[in-house]
Protein backbone atom coordinates (compact mmCIF):
# COMPACT_ATOMS: atom_id res chain seq x y z
CA UNK A 1 0.00 0.00 0.00
CA UNK A 2 2.73 2.77 1.08
CA UNK A 3 5.10 1.92 -1.83
CA UNK A 4 2.46 2.38 -4.61
CA UNK A 5 1.64 5.69 -2.77
CA UNK A 6 5.14 6.70 -2.52
CA UNK A 7 6.37 8.11 -6.38
CA UNK A 8 3.03 10.64 -5.40
CA UNK A 9 4.09 12.02 -2.31
CA UNK A 10 8.23 12.31 -3.58
CA UNK A 11 6.86 13.76 -6.75
CA UNK A 12 4.93 16.73 -5.19
CA UNK A 13 8.41 18.66 -3.63
CA UNK A 14 10.21 18.29 -6.83
CA UNK A 15 7.53 19.94 -8.74
CA UNK A 16 7.65 22.75 -5.96
CA UNK A 17 11.48 22.88 -6.33
CA UNK A 18 11.11 22.87 -9.99
CA UNK A 19 9.07 25.66 -9.96
CA UNK A 20 11.03 27.99 -7.73
CA UNK A 21 14.45 27.59 -9.51
CA UNK A 22 12.51 28.11 -12.97
CA UNK A 23 10.78 31.94 -10.81
CA UNK A 24 14.20 32.90 -9.86
CA UNK A 25 16.00 31.87 -13.42
CA UNK A 26 13.78 33.74 -15.53
CA UNK A 27 13.61 36.56 -12.59
CA UNK A 28 17.84 36.82 -13.45
CA UNK A 29 17.46 36.77 -17.06
CA UNK A 30 14.77 39.17 -17.52
CA UNK A 31 16.68 41.54 -15.07
CA UNK A 32 20.20 41.17 -17.08
CA UNK A 33 18.36 41.35 -20.42
CA UNK A 34 16.44 44.65 -19.47
CA UNK A 35 19.86 46.15 -17.86
CA UNK A 36 21.45 45.13 -20.93
CA UNK A 37 19.18 46.28 -23.32
CA UNK A 38 18.11 49.51 -21.99
CA UNK A 39 22.02 50.54 -21.55
CA UNK A 40 23.01 49.13 -24.77
CA UNK A 41 20.06 49.87 -27.03
CA UNK A 42 20.48 53.79 -25.91
CA UNK A 43 24.44 54.00 -26.30
CA UNK A 44 23.88 52.40 -29.77
CA UNK A 45 21.08 55.17 -30.35
CA UNK A 46 23.68 58.25 -29.60
CA UNK A 47 26.23 56.67 -31.59
CA UNK A 48 24.32 56.13 -35.14
CA UNK A 49 21.69 59.08 -34.86
CA UNK A 50 22.60 62.95 -34.51
CA UNK A 51 19.13 63.80 -35.06
CA UNK A 52 17.23 64.51 -31.84
CA UNK A 53 13.86 63.61 -33.77
CA UNK A 54 15.44 60.08 -34.91
CA UNK A 55 16.40 59.56 -31.81
CA UNK A 56 13.01 59.98 -30.30
CA UNK A 57 11.27 57.72 -32.88
CA UNK A 58 13.88 55.06 -32.60
CA UNK A 59 13.50 55.07 -28.94
CA UNK A 60 9.35 54.96 -29.27
CA UNK A 61 9.99 51.54 -31.41
CA UNK A 62 12.59 50.57 -29.02
CA UNK A 63 10.03 50.86 -25.85
CA UNK A 64 7.44 48.78 -28.12
CA UNK A 65 9.88 46.01 -28.75
CA UNK A 66 10.80 45.88 -25.49
CA UNK A 67 6.56 45.50 -23.92
CA UNK A 68 6.63 42.79 -26.38
CA UNK A 69 9.42 40.84 -25.79
CA UNK A 70 8.53 41.22 -22.37
CA UNK A 71 5.20 40.02 -22.46
CA UNK A 72 6.56 37.28 -24.17
CA UNK A 73 8.56 36.49 -21.06
CA UNK A 74 6.14 36.72 -19.11
CA UNK A 75 3.73 34.57 -20.70
CA UNK A 76 5.98 31.86 -20.66
CA UNK A 77 6.54 32.70 -17.04
CA UNK A 78 2.85 31.99 -16.04
CA UNK A 79 2.45 29.49 -18.60
CA UNK A 80 4.78 27.08 -16.20
CA UNK A 81 3.71 28.06 -13.22
CA UNK A 82 -0.01 27.03 -14.00
CA UNK A 83 1.41 24.29 -15.30
CA UNK A 84 3.22 23.20 -12.10
CA UNK A 85 0.09 24.57 -10.06
CA UNK A 86 -2.18 22.02 -12.52
CA UNK A 87 0.22 19.47 -11.46
CA UNK A 88 0.51 20.22 -8.35
CA UNK A 89 -3.20 20.17 -8.08
CA UNK A 90 -3.85 16.77 -10.22
CA UNK A 91 -1.30 15.17 -8.02
CA UNK A 92 -2.82 16.01 -4.89
CA UNK A 93 -6.13 14.87 -5.70
CA UNK A 94 -4.36 11.83 -6.66
CA UNK A 95 -2.65 11.39 -3.50
CA UNK A 96 -6.46 12.13 -1.86
CA UNK A 97 -8.24 9.13 -3.77
CA UNK A 98 -5.56 7.17 -2.91
CA UNK A 99 -6.21 7.99 0.68
CA UNK A 100 -9.42 7.18 0.17
CA UNK A 101 -9.21 4.20 -1.11
CA UNK A 102 -7.00 2.96 1.61
CA UNK A 103 -9.56 4.00 4.21
CA UNK A 104 -12.35 1.68 2.23
CA UNK A 105 -10.05 -1.60 1.86
CA UNK A 106 -9.09 -0.94 5.35
CA UNK A 107 -12.86 -0.50 6.47
CA UNK A 108 -13.60 -3.52 4.03
CA UNK A 109 -10.74 -5.68 5.57
CA UNK A 110 -12.37 -4.73 8.97
CA UNK A 111 -15.41 -5.71 8.45
CA UNK A 112 -15.88 -8.04 5.44
CA UNK A 113 -14.69 -11.26 4.72
CA UNK A 114 -11.97 -11.43 1.75
CA UNK A 115 -13.27 -14.58 0.39
CA UNK A 116 -17.13 -14.56 -0.04
CA UNK A 117 -17.55 -10.57 0.58
CA UNK A 118 -20.01 -11.63 3.45
CA UNK A 119 -19.68 -9.73 7.05
CA UNK A 120 -17.50 -10.98 9.65
CA UNK A 121 -17.64 -11.38 13.03
CA UNK A 122 -16.98 -7.88 13.58
CA UNK A 123 -19.79 -6.61 12.04
CA UNK A 124 -22.11 -9.37 12.55
CA UNK A 125 -21.29 -8.61 16.99
CA UNK A 126 -21.89 -4.74 16.21
CA UNK A 127 -25.49 -5.36 14.25
CA UNK A 128 -26.62 -7.81 17.05
CA UNK A 129 -25.78 -5.28 19.68
CA UNK A 130 -27.86 -2.51 17.50
CA UNK A 131 -30.80 -4.97 17.33
CA UNK A 132 -30.61 -5.79 20.62
CA UNK A 133 -31.09 -2.37 21.93
CA UNK A 134 -33.34 -1.27 19.01
CA UNK A 135 -35.71 -4.44 20.15
CA UNK A 136 -36.18 -3.73 23.85
CA UNK A 137 -38.58 -1.13 23.74
CA UNK A 138 -41.16 -3.23 21.57
CA UNK A 139 -39.91 -6.17 22.87
CA UNK A 140 -39.83 -8.03 19.69
CA UNK A 141 -38.02 -11.14 18.83
CA UNK A 142 -35.25 -11.67 16.14
CA UNK A 143 -33.09 -14.59 15.97
CA UNK A 144 -29.29 -16.06 15.60
CA UNK A 145 -28.46 -19.28 13.74
CA UNK A 146 -24.77 -20.19 13.57
CA UNK A 147 -24.22 -23.36 10.97
CA UNK A 148 -20.97 -24.83 10.35
CA UNK A 149 -20.40 -27.34 6.94
CA UNK A 150 -20.10 -30.84 8.39
CA UNK A 151 -16.79 -32.64 7.34
CA UNK A 152 -15.33 -29.81 5.44
CA UNK A 153 -11.84 -30.59 6.64
CA UNK A 154 -12.26 -33.74 5.00
CA UNK A 155 -13.39 -31.96 1.92
CA UNK A 156 -10.98 -29.38 2.04
CA UNK A 157 -8.19 -31.83 2.50
CA UNK A 158 -8.88 -34.19 0.16
CA UNK A 159 -9.59 -32.03 -2.90
CA UNK A 160 -7.14 -28.53 -1.86
CA UNK A 161 -7.73 -25.43 -0.46
CA UNK A 162 -8.66 -24.17 -4.00
CA UNK A 163 -11.51 -26.35 -3.77
CA UNK A 164 -12.31 -25.38 -0.39
CA UNK A 165 -12.32 -21.90 -1.06
CA UNK A 166 -15.00 -22.72 -4.42
CA UNK A 167 -17.05 -24.27 -2.00
CA UNK A 168 -17.37 -21.59 0.59
CA UNK A 169 -18.45 -19.09 -2.37
CA UNK A 170 -20.59 -21.33 -3.30
CA UNK A 171 -22.66 -22.09 -0.44
CA UNK A 172 -22.29 -18.42 0.98
CA UNK A 173 -24.96 -17.82 -2.71
CA UNK A 174 -27.45 -20.49 -1.45
CA UNK A 175 -27.50 -19.08 1.67
CA UNK A 176 -27.84 -15.47 0.53
CA UNK A 177 -30.85 -16.90 -1.82
CA UNK A 178 -32.57 -17.78 1.90
CA UNK A 179 -32.44 -14.62 4.02
CA UNK A 180 -34.87 -12.31 3.59
CA UNK A 181 -33.78 -8.51 2.37
CA UNK A 182 -32.49 -6.70 5.91
CA UNK A 183 -31.28 -9.83 7.45
CA UNK A 184 -27.53 -10.31 8.09
CA UNK A 185 -25.30 -13.14 6.20
CA UNK A 186 -22.13 -13.37 7.72
CA UNK A 187 -18.71 -15.72 7.48
CA UNK A 188 -17.91 -15.45 11.26
CA UNK A 189 -14.75 -18.48 10.68
CA UNK A 190 -13.39 -20.60 8.57
CA UNK A 191 -16.12 -22.68 7.41
CA UNK A 192 -18.79 -21.36 9.94
CA UNK A 193 -21.31 -18.79 8.90
CA UNK A 194 -23.89 -16.95 10.73
CA UNK A 195 -27.91 -16.27 9.83
CA UNK A 196 -28.85 -12.85 11.88
CA UNK A 197 -32.82 -13.00 11.09
CA UNK A 198 -34.05 -9.21 12.20
CA UNK A 199 -37.35 -8.32 14.21
CA UNK A 200 -39.60 -11.89 13.41
CA UNK A 201 -42.05 -11.51 16.00
CA UNK A 202 -42.94 -10.17 19.49
CA UNK A 203 -44.07 -13.81 20.61
CA UNK A 204 -41.54 -15.88 21.26
CA UNK A 205 -43.42 -19.31 20.01
CA UNK A 206 -44.04 -17.36 16.78
CA UNK A 207 -40.59 -16.21 16.51
CA UNK A 208 -39.31 -19.66 17.17
CA UNK A 209 -41.06 -20.85 14.90
CA UNK A 210 -39.94 -18.81 12.30
CA UNK A 211 -36.39 -19.44 12.85
CA UNK A 212 -37.20 -23.35 12.65
CA UNK A 213 -38.67 -22.89 8.87
CA UNK A 214 -35.35 -20.22 8.05
CA UNK A 215 -33.31 -23.00 9.18
CA UNK A 216 -35.01 -25.89 7.21
CA UNK A 217 -35.32 -23.82 3.92
CA UNK A 218 -31.23 -23.18 4.32
CA UNK A 219 -31.59 -27.77 4.71
CA UNK A 220 -33.26 -27.25 1.75
CA UNK A 221 -31.31 -25.41 -0.58
CA UNK A 222 -27.83 -27.52 0.91
CA UNK A 223 -29.66 -30.67 -0.44
CA UNK A 224 -28.89 -29.99 -3.74
CA UNK A 225 -25.26 -31.15 -4.84
CA UNK A 226 -22.56 -28.59 -5.44
CA UNK A 227 -20.36 -28.60 -8.58
CA UNK A 228 -16.93 -27.97 -7.90
CA UNK A 229 -13.98 -28.47 -10.59
CA UNK A 230 -16.42 -31.17 -12.44
CA UNK A 231 -17.31 -32.97 -9.58
CA UNK A 232 -20.34 -33.02 -7.34
CA UNK A 233 -19.84 -32.32 -3.43
CA UNK A 234 -22.65 -32.92 -1.43
CA UNK A 235 -22.20 -31.15 2.16
CA UNK A 236 -24.93 -31.24 4.94
CA UNK A 237 -24.46 -28.31 7.88
CA UNK A 238 -25.13 -28.25 11.74
CA UNK A 239 -27.05 -25.63 13.06
CA UNK A 240 -27.42 -23.66 16.27
CA UNK A 241 -29.82 -21.21 17.06
CA UNK A 242 -31.35 -18.77 19.62
CA UNK A 243 -33.65 -16.04 20.22
CA UNK A 244 -32.50 -12.60 21.36
CA UNK A 245 -33.10 -10.40 23.55
CA UNK A 246 -33.49 -13.25 25.93
CA UNK A 247 -33.12 -10.59 28.69
CA UNK A 248 -33.25 -7.03 29.31
CA UNK A 249 -28.63 -7.42 29.86
CA UNK A 250 -28.55 -9.47 26.89
CA UNK A 251 -25.42 -8.83 25.33
CA UNK A 252 -24.39 -9.46 21.51
CA UNK A 253 -21.68 -11.92 23.29
CA UNK A 254 -24.05 -13.69 24.80
CA UNK A 255 -26.54 -14.25 22.29
CA UNK A 256 -23.35 -15.50 19.71
CA UNK A 257 -22.71 -17.96 22.80
CA UNK A 258 -26.10 -19.64 23.40
CA UNK A 259 -26.13 -20.16 19.40
CA UNK A 260 -22.70 -21.43 19.58
CA UNK A 261 -23.84 -23.92 22.18
CA UNK A 262 -26.65 -24.85 20.48
CA UNK A 263 -24.56 -25.68 17.27
CA UNK A 264 -21.94 -28.05 19.18
CA UNK A 265 -24.71 -29.86 20.12
CA UNK A 266 -25.97 -30.64 16.83
CA UNK A 267 -22.41 -31.28 15.99
CA UNK A 268 -22.27 -33.86 18.27
CA UNK A 269 -25.05 -35.55 18.10
CA UNK A 270 -23.59 -36.50 14.62
CA UNK A 271 -24.48 -33.39 12.65
CA UNK A 272 -26.74 -32.41 9.73
CA UNK A 273 -29.34 -31.06 11.89
CA UNK A 274 -30.71 -27.67 13.68
CA UNK A 275 -30.82 -27.20 17.47
CA UNK A 276 -32.35 -24.64 19.43
CA UNK A 277 -30.56 -23.62 22.61
CA UNK A 278 -32.03 -25.19 25.42
CA UNK A 279 -34.00 -22.74 27.19
CA UNK A 280 -37.75 -23.35 27.92
CA UNK A 281 -38.68 -21.54 24.88
CA UNK A 282 -36.13 -23.54 22.77
CA UNK A 283 -37.33 -26.59 23.98
CA UNK A 284 -40.44 -25.93 23.49
CA UNK A 285 -39.79 -24.63 19.79
CA UNK A 286 -37.97 -27.75 19.06
CA UNK A 287 -40.83 -29.80 20.10
CA UNK A 288 -43.33 -27.26 18.41
CA UNK A 289 -41.20 -28.03 14.92
CA UNK A 290 -40.53 -31.55 15.53
CA UNK A 291 -44.79 -32.46 15.88
CA UNK A 292 -44.97 -30.29 12.70
CA UNK A 293 -42.53 -33.02 10.48
CA UNK A 294 -43.95 -35.51 11.82
CA UNK A 295 -47.36 -34.85 11.50
CA UNK A 296 -47.19 -34.26 8.11
CA UNK A 297 -45.49 -37.02 7.39
CA UNK A 298 -48.25 -39.09 9.69
CA UNK A 299 -51.35 -37.42 7.56
CA UNK A 300 -49.33 -39.21 4.57
CA UNK A 301 -48.88 -42.33 6.18
CA UNK A 302 -52.29 -42.95 7.39
CA UNK A 303 -51.73 -42.27 10.90
CA UNK A 304 -54.56 -40.44 11.72
CA UNK A 305 -57.61 -42.19 13.60
CA UNK A 306 -61.14 -40.86 13.16
CA UNK A 307 -62.61 -40.52 16.83
CA UNK A 308 -66.14 -40.28 17.37
CA UNK A 309 -68.56 -38.74 20.45
CA UNK A 310 -72.28 -39.03 20.54
CA UNK A 311 -74.47 -36.48 21.38
CA UNK A 312 -77.77 -37.58 22.78
CA UNK A 313 -81.50 -36.25 23.62
CA UNK A 314 -82.47 -35.80 27.46
CA UNK A 315 -83.35 -39.37 27.54
CA UNK A 316 -79.98 -40.31 26.80
CA UNK A 317 -81.05 -41.37 23.22
CA UNK A 318 -78.27 -41.20 20.79
CA UNK A 319 -79.41 -37.98 17.96
CA UNK A 320 -75.69 -38.36 16.63
CA UNK A 321 -72.14 -37.48 16.96
CA UNK A 322 -68.98 -34.90 17.08
CA UNK A 323 -66.42 -35.89 14.45
CA UNK A 324 -62.78 -36.02 16.57
CA UNK A 325 -59.02 -36.69 14.90
CA UNK A 326 -56.22 -38.79 17.11
CA UNK A 327 -53.37 -39.03 15.79
CA UNK A 328 -51.85 -42.79 16.52
CA UNK A 329 -48.30 -41.95 16.36
CA UNK A 330 -45.92 -45.07 15.95
CA UNK A 331 -43.47 -44.60 18.53
CA UNK A 332 -45.22 -41.84 20.86
CA UNK A 333 -48.61 -43.74 20.61
CA UNK A 334 -51.87 -41.84 20.38
CA UNK A 335 -50.88 -38.01 21.07
CA UNK A 336 -53.26 -36.17 22.42
CA UNK A 337 -54.91 -33.65 20.27
CA UNK A 338 -53.87 -30.73 22.51
CA UNK A 339 -50.67 -31.36 21.42
CA UNK A 340 -50.72 -31.10 17.52
CA UNK A 341 -54.29 -29.25 16.37
CA UNK A 342 -52.60 -25.94 17.21
CA UNK A 343 -49.51 -26.64 15.54
CA UNK A 344 -51.79 -27.84 12.47
CA UNK A 345 -53.72 -24.57 13.76
CA UNK A 346 -50.65 -22.66 12.51
CA UNK A 347 -50.04 -24.23 9.41
CA UNK A 348 -52.37 -25.69 6.32
CA UNK A 349 -51.79 -28.94 8.12
CA UNK A 350 -55.26 -28.13 9.77
CA UNK A 351 -56.63 -28.39 6.08
CA UNK A 352 -55.40 -31.30 5.48
CA UNK A 353 -56.72 -32.77 8.59
CA UNK A 354 -60.00 -31.07 7.75
CA UNK A 355 -60.15 -32.85 4.38
CA UNK A 356 -58.93 -36.63 5.87
CA UNK A 357 -61.62 -36.29 8.79
CA UNK A 358 -64.30 -35.30 6.14
CA UNK A 359 -64.31 -37.71 3.60
CA UNK A 360 -64.10 -40.37 6.44
CA UNK A 361 -67.15 -38.87 7.56
CA UNK A 362 -68.85 -39.23 4.66
CA UNK A 363 -67.57 -42.52 3.35
CA UNK A 364 -69.07 -43.79 6.92
CA UNK A 365 -72.43 -41.89 6.67
CA UNK A 366 -72.56 -43.62 2.90
CA UNK A 367 -71.82 -47.28 4.20
CA UNK A 368 -74.73 -49.47 4.42
CA UNK A 369 -74.27 -49.83 7.42
CA UNK A 370 -75.58 -46.29 8.28
CA UNK A 371 -77.33 -45.09 5.00
CA UNK A 372 -80.51 -46.21 6.78
CA UNK A 373 -80.48 -44.04 9.85
CA UNK A 374 -80.96 -40.78 10.71
CA UNK A 375 -77.99 -39.77 12.58
CA UNK A 376 -76.33 -36.59 11.89
CA UNK A 377 -72.77 -36.11 12.11
CA UNK A 378 -71.08 -32.70 12.94
CA UNK A 379 -67.48 -32.01 11.83
CA UNK A 380 -65.29 -29.18 12.56
CA UNK A 381 -63.96 -26.83 9.88
CA UNK A 382 -61.23 -24.55 10.87
CA UNK A 383 -60.99 -20.86 9.50
CA UNK A 384 -58.12 -21.74 7.65
CA UNK A 385 -60.00 -23.82 5.43
CA UNK A 386 -63.11 -22.44 5.29
CA UNK A 387 -61.60 -18.40 3.51
CA UNK A 388 -59.75 -20.78 1.11
CA UNK A 389 -61.55 -19.89 -2.57
CA UNK A 390 -62.01 -23.75 -3.03
CA UNK A 391 -63.94 -24.61 0.09
CA UNK A 392 -67.06 -25.06 -1.66
CA UNK A 393 -66.36 -26.54 -4.26
CA UNK A 394 -63.68 -29.34 -2.69
CA UNK A 395 -67.04 -30.02 -0.17
CA UNK A 396 -69.61 -30.44 -3.38
CA UNK A 397 -66.38 -32.60 -4.95
CA UNK A 398 -66.17 -34.97 -1.96
CA UNK A 399 -69.99 -35.46 -1.55
CA UNK A 400 -70.36 -36.41 -5.32
CA UNK A 401 -67.17 -38.73 -4.83
CA UNK A 402 -68.59 -40.24 -1.53
CA UNK A 403 -72.16 -40.12 -2.46
CA UNK A 404 -73.27 -39.41 1.52
CA UNK A 405 -76.42 -37.70 1.96
CA UNK A 406 -75.94 -33.89 2.90
CA UNK A 407 -78.50 -33.56 5.32
CA UNK A 408 -76.59 -35.67 7.58
CA UNK A 409 -73.65 -33.41 7.87
CA UNK A 410 -73.35 -30.10 10.17
CA UNK A 411 -70.25 -28.23 9.70
CA UNK A 412 -68.93 -26.67 12.79
CA UNK A 413 -67.61 -23.39 12.48
CA UNK A 414 -66.16 -21.02 15.05
CA UNK A 415 -67.47 -17.31 15.89
CA UNK A 416 -63.74 -16.09 14.86
CA UNK A 417 -63.97 -17.19 11.33
CA UNK A 418 -66.65 -14.28 11.15
CA UNK A 419 -64.42 -11.23 11.98
CA UNK A 420 -63.35 -10.99 8.80
CA UNK A 421 -65.86 -11.49 6.27
CA UNK A 422 -68.78 -12.42 7.77
CA UNK A 423 -70.39 -11.50 3.79
CA UNK A 424 -68.08 -14.10 2.39
CA UNK A 425 -69.10 -16.77 4.71
CA UNK A 426 -72.74 -16.20 4.24
CA UNK A 427 -72.55 -16.63 0.66
CA UNK A 428 -70.69 -20.06 1.06
CA UNK A 429 -72.66 -21.05 3.69
CA UNK A 430 -75.87 -20.68 1.85
CA UNK A 431 -75.12 -21.86 -1.20
CA UNK A 432 -74.02 -25.04 0.95
CA UNK A 433 -76.88 -24.92 2.69
CA UNK A 434 -78.98 -25.53 -0.16
CA UNK A 435 -77.14 -29.13 -0.43
CA UNK A 436 -78.82 -29.73 2.83
CA UNK A 437 -76.07 -29.45 4.83
CA UNK A 438 -76.66 -27.58 8.54
CA UNK A 439 -73.96 -25.12 10.33
CA UNK A 440 -73.39 -25.17 13.97
CA UNK A 441 -71.73 -22.27 15.83
CA UNK A 442 -69.36 -24.16 18.08
CA UNK A 443 -67.91 -22.86 21.19
CA UNK A 444 -70.85 -19.96 21.10
CA UNK A 445 -70.30 -17.45 23.59
CA UNK A 446 -66.28 -17.68 24.04
CA UNK A 447 -65.81 -15.48 20.90
CA UNK A 448 -67.26 -12.39 18.30
CA UNK A 449 -70.33 -13.06 19.67
CA UNK A 450 -72.94 -10.48 18.03
CA UNK A 451 -76.72 -11.19 17.64
CA UNK A 452 -76.92 -8.99 14.16
CA UNK A 453 -74.33 -11.55 12.81
CA UNK A 454 -76.68 -14.33 14.05
CA UNK A 455 -79.89 -13.59 12.26
CA UNK A 456 -78.16 -13.02 9.28
CA UNK A 457 -76.45 -16.33 8.84
CA UNK A 458 -77.93 -19.67 7.61
CA UNK A 459 -77.07 -21.31 11.07
CA UNK A 460 -79.06 -24.03 12.78
CA UNK A 461 -77.34 -25.08 15.96
CA UNK A 462 -75.44 -23.26 18.82
CA UNK A 463 -72.69 -25.25 20.59
CA UNK A 464 -72.35 -24.07 24.21
CA UNK A 465 -68.80 -23.98 25.16
CA UNK A 466 -67.99 -26.41 28.33
CA UNK A 467 -66.31 -23.88 30.27
CA UNK A 468 -69.79 -22.30 30.78
CA UNK A 469 -71.49 -26.04 31.26
CA UNK A 470 -68.94 -27.24 33.69
CA UNK A 471 -70.56 -24.32 36.68
CA UNK A 472 -73.81 -23.50 35.34
CA UNK A 473 -75.20 -25.72 38.44
CA UNK A 474 -73.34 -24.08 41.13
CA UNK A 475 -72.36 -20.21 39.25
CA UNK A 476 -74.74 -18.38 39.41
CA UNK A 477 -72.63 -15.93 36.17
CA UNK A 478 -72.36 -19.06 34.28
CA UNK A 479 -75.96 -20.14 34.66
CA UNK A 480 -76.69 -16.75 33.89
CA UNK A 481 -74.76 -17.00 30.62
CA UNK A 482 -76.17 -20.38 29.73
CA UNK A 483 -79.25 -19.05 30.00
CA UNK A 484 -78.98 -16.33 27.71
CA UNK A 485 -77.52 -18.42 25.16
CA UNK A 486 -80.19 -20.85 25.40
CA UNK A 487 -83.16 -17.58 24.93
CA UNK A 488 -80.95 -16.56 22.07
CA UNK A 489 -81.33 -19.90 20.62
CA UNK A 490 -85.13 -20.33 21.32
CA UNK A 491 -85.72 -16.54 19.91
CA UNK A 492 -84.00 -17.62 16.73
CA UNK A 493 -85.24 -21.23 16.28
CA UNK A 494 -81.86 -22.43 16.85
CA UNK A 495 -81.26 -26.15 17.78
CA UNK A 496 -78.55 -26.11 21.07
CA UNK A 497 -75.99 -28.60 21.94
CA UNK A 498 -74.09 -28.24 25.37
CA UNK A 499 -70.21 -29.50 25.35
CA UNK A 500 -68.71 -30.76 28.23
CA UNK A 501 -71.81 -32.32 30.13
CA UNK A 502 -70.24 -35.05 32.96
CA UNK A 503 -72.44 -35.06 35.60
CA UNK A 504 -76.09 -35.51 36.37
CA UNK A 505 -76.33 -31.87 37.74
CA UNK A 506 -75.28 -30.08 34.69
CA UNK A 507 -77.84 -32.42 32.84
CA UNK A 508 -80.74 -31.72 34.97
CA UNK A 509 -79.75 -28.04 35.03
CA UNK A 510 -80.12 -27.82 31.18
CA UNK A 511 -82.93 -29.97 30.63
CA UNK A 512 -84.81 -27.94 33.11
CA UNK A 513 -84.57 -24.86 31.29
CA UNK A 514 -85.04 -26.03 27.22
CA UNK A 515 -84.86 -29.03 24.88
CA UNK A 516 -80.91 -29.22 24.63
CA UNK A 517 -78.39 -32.05 22.68
CA UNK A 518 -75.96 -33.38 25.62
CA UNK A 519 -72.53 -33.94 24.26
CA UNK A 520 -69.44 -35.36 27.17
CA UNK A 521 -68.56 -38.09 29.20
CA UNK A 522 -71.95 -38.35 31.09
CA UNK A 523 -72.95 -40.14 27.98
CA UNK A 524 -70.02 -41.37 26.48
CA UNK A 525 -66.59 -40.76 25.63
CA UNK A 526 -64.81 -40.10 22.45
CA UNK A 527 -64.77 -43.79 20.57
CA UNK A 528 -62.88 -44.80 17.09
CA UNK A 529 -65.53 -44.91 14.65
CA UNK A 530 -65.72 -48.40 14.05
CA UNK A 531 -66.33 -49.10 17.87
CA UNK A 532 -69.28 -46.29 18.20
CA UNK A 533 -70.68 -47.91 14.59
CA UNK A 534 -70.79 -50.85 16.25
CA UNK A 535 -72.64 -50.15 19.17
CA UNK A 536 -75.07 -48.02 16.89
CA UNK A 537 -75.93 -51.17 15.57
CA UNK A 538 -75.82 -53.03 18.15
CA UNK A 539 -78.77 -50.69 20.45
Amino acid sequence: MSDSSSPIKESLPASVKTSAFIALKLAVVYAAFSGLYILLSDQLLYFLFADPAIITFVSTIKGWIFVFLTSVMLYFFVRSQVQVALEASRLQQEVQEEKRRTEERIHHLAYFDGLTELPNRVLLTDRLAQIIVQSMPEKMQSALILLNVDRFKKINDARGQGSGDSLLKALSLRLRAVIRDGDTLARVGGDEFAILLHSLNSNPQSASHTARIVANKVQQALNIPVVIDDNEVRVTVSMGLTLFPDASDDSADEVIKRADNALHKAKNKGGNQALFFESEMGIAAEQYFQIERELRKGIDQGELQLYLQSQVDANGKVMGAEALVRWLHPERGLVPPAMFIPVAEDTDLIADIDKWVFEQVCLLLASAAMCERSLRIAVNISPRHFRRSNFVNWIKSTIAKTGVDAGKLTLEITEGLLVDSVSDAIAKMSELTALGIHFSIDDFGTGYSSLSYLKRLPIHELKIDKVFVQDAPANTEDAALVETILAVAKHLRLRVVAEGVETQAQADFLNERAVVTHQGYLYSKPEPAGRWLENQLLS
